[in-house]
């Protein structure tokens, strides 16, 4: 008999009460929305930043219609202050640039003005995250980049 439970932070699943496995993971493709912001917590680096997701889609009647998606991001470094928010985040990662994030789903519960929240966010810390740079949102100049492709080479063998 096996048995699989979910709710808002994990998965877990027994058989026969051998096996206990927590997962819970989220990945989004799509463009940074402003410059993260960088502090220090108990010296480490953490950095806050929103990644924008664009759904687009044709209504029954042939309405195109297109849509955000807005993601929270906190990404964690490595307890030795090498990690990926010191060699990856701090250095390349802008607003614009299009980033694959995989990492945990984390839902938060605060209260403001007597009813309760919920946020969500996606938390990069560990081996079990990815991020990964897919353009820059801008040149080292400071210039926007072009969206022309490489240039091609036939005499590569592969």
């Amino acid at each position: 008999m096996t048995e699989a439970r979910r709710d808002a932070s994990n998965l877990t699943m027994s058989t026969q009460g051998e096996i206990d496995m927590n997962f819970a993971q989220i990945t989004i493709s799509g463009n940074i929305g402003s410059e993260p912001e960088v502090r220090d917590v108990n010296g480490t680096k953490v950095a806050n930043f929103s990644v924008a997701v664009n759904e687009g889609y044709t209504t029954k009647s042939g309405e195109k219609v297109e849509k955000t998606h807005w993601y929270r991001v906190e990404a964690w470094d490595g307890s030795n202050g090498k990690g990926l928010v010191s060699n990856v985040i701090e250095k390349y990662a802008a607003k614009g640039t299009t980033v694959f994030v995989q990492g945990f789903p984390i839902i938060e519960e605060y209260e403001k003005d007597g009813q309760k929240q919920r946020s969500f966010k996606v938390k990069l810390a560990g081996a079990g995250s990815t991020f990964r740079l897919a353009s820059k949102g801008t040149s080292s100049e400071g210039a926007p980049q072009t969206g022309s492709p490489s240039t091609v080479d036939d005499d590569i063998p592969f």
